[in-house]
């Protein structure tokens, strides 16, 4: 027999795992990497501070070499630029241009448009409820100062 926490927790991961499946498409049919696509994210999350290749690759979890490469190809794609450091010519500054913010916006708004499909099956008041509900869930966990990612993947505080 399946405890309640285990059917709460089953139905969460649903939701989650069809958003990830959503996301999935979205990244295949854009014509980028996975990993391209979450640098392009976290650089946009990021847009008002310096960003650097070394950051990136401690981010995620791969080696600088990594990062240059796929640097090279957004910036070829002209979704980034990379500047010399003012204080240091070795260190490089990775900004998102206006063009790669506008794929991280198509990305956002086609997950929202996902999402609006999925929850469709609730009216207005369910959905206040549910919305209310997770709210307390999310305030009461170990977690509670964590807001859910986009693109980047990393939580935002």
């Amino acid at each position: 027999m399946t405890s309640r926490t285990e059917r709460l927790s089953e139905l969460v991961r649903s939701v989650a795992f069809a958003g990830r499946a959503a996301a999935e498409v979205w990244v295949r049919d854009s014509g980028l990497t996975r990993q391209q696509a979450f640098t392009l994210g976290y650089l946009e999350q990021n847009r008002d501070r310096d960003v650097i290749a070394r950051e990136l690759a401690e981010m995620s979890g791969t080696t600088p070499a990594s990062v240059t490469s796929l640097l090279q190809g957004l910036e070829e794609r002209g979704y980034v630029t990379r500047t010399s450091s003012p204080g240091d010519a070795r260190v490089k500054l990775v900004r998102v241009t206006a063009e790669g913010a506008r794929v991280v916006a198509g990305f956002d708004e086609s997950m929202n448009a996902e999402q609006r499909k999925l929850f469709a099956t609730l009216d207005t008041a369910e959905q206040d409820q549910l919305i209310a509900l997770l709210e307390r869930v999310v305030a009461a966990g170990p977690a509670a100062e964590i807001r859910p990612s986009g693109l980047g993947g990393r939580p935002r505080r």
